[in-house]
C-alpha cells in the first residue's frame, strides 16, 4: 500500500511541476512585457532603464590620471593578465599623464581574465574598476586584449609602434638619470675629500709644537 501511495505521489509532484511551468510560459506568452530574459542583441526589446547592478563584475576601466604605476593590480592578478609600462623620469611622446608618472602601456587580456575583482582591491589610488559592460564578443582573440589607456582593443600596429618608440625615450631618460646621479655622487665625494684635505692642512702638526726641556 505504501509503495502504491509513493508511486501516485510522485506522479502528482511531476504533474504539479508541469502545470506550474506551463503556467509561467502561458503568462509570458500573453504578457511579454514581464519577460526577464532579454534576447542578446535585441534593440526592440531592450530595457529603457539600466538593469545591471552596481556590483556587476564587467569589463574593466581605468582612471588614468590617478594611476601611480605601483603594479599592485598586476601582482594581485592570479592569471597574470595585466601588463603595464611607463616612466617616472620625464615626458614621453606617446604617453598618458598620470599621478607623477607617464604611462605608455596598460593592457588587460580579457581572454585570460576570470573577473575575480582581485586587481581592484589592493590599488592604493582606487583607479582600476570593474565596469558594467559585459559584451566580450569579437571576431578575433586580439580584440580581447584591451588597452585601458584608450578603452579600445590593443592595436598590434599603432599601439605597439608607439610603445616601442616610447621605450627608446624611456631608456634614454633612465640613462640620463643614472648618469646625473653618478655625477652627483662623484661631486659629493670630491667635495668631501676636499673638505677633509683642507681640515687636515689647517690642523697643527704635533711634531712642531714646543716641548719643555
Amino acid at each position: 500500500m505504501s509503495l502504491l501511495k509513493s508511486y501516485f505521489g510522485r506522479i502528482n509532484e511531476v504533474a504539479k511541476s508541469i502545470i506550474v511551468g506551463l503556467g509561467i510560459t502561458w503568462r509570458y506568452m500573453v504578457r511579454p512585457d514581464e519577460i526577464v530574459t532579454i534576447q542578446y542583441g535585441s534593440k526592440k526589446n531592450s530595457p529603457v532603464e539600466r538593469y545591471i547592478p552596481d556590483r556587476h563584475r564587467g569589463i574593466h576601466y581605468l582612471e588614468t590620471e590617478k594611476c601611480i604605476m605601483c603594479g599592485m593590480c598586476a601582482k594581485a592578478c592570479p592569471v597574470d593578465c595585466i601588463h603595464m609600462e611607463g616612466t617616472r623620469d620625464g615626458e614621453v611622446e606617446f604617453g598618458w599623464q598620470a599621478d607623477k608618472v607617464v604611462l605608455t602601456r596598460f593592457v588587460l587580456d580579457l581572454n585570460k581574465c576570470i573577473f575575480c575583482n582581485l586587481c581592484t582591491e589592493p590599488c592604493p589610488k582606487e583607479c582600476i574598476h570593474m565596469g558594467l559592460e559585459f559584451d566580450l564578443a569579437a571576431y578575433t582573440r586580439a580584440n580581447g586584449v584591451k588597452n585601458l589607456l584608450t578603452d579600445q582593443p590593443w592595436d598590434t600596429t599603432v599601439d605597439a609602434e608607439n610603445e616601442a618608440a616610447s621605450r627608446v625615450t624611456i631608456d634614454e631618460l633612465a640613462a640620463a638619470k643614472k648618469k646625473k646621479k653618478a655625477e652627483e655622487r662623484a661631486a659629493k665625494k670630491a667635495a668631501k675629500e676636499a673638505a677633509e684635505a683642507a681640515k687636515a692642512k689647517d690642523k697643527p702638526d704635533n711634531d712642531d709644537e714646543p716641548t719643555d726641556g
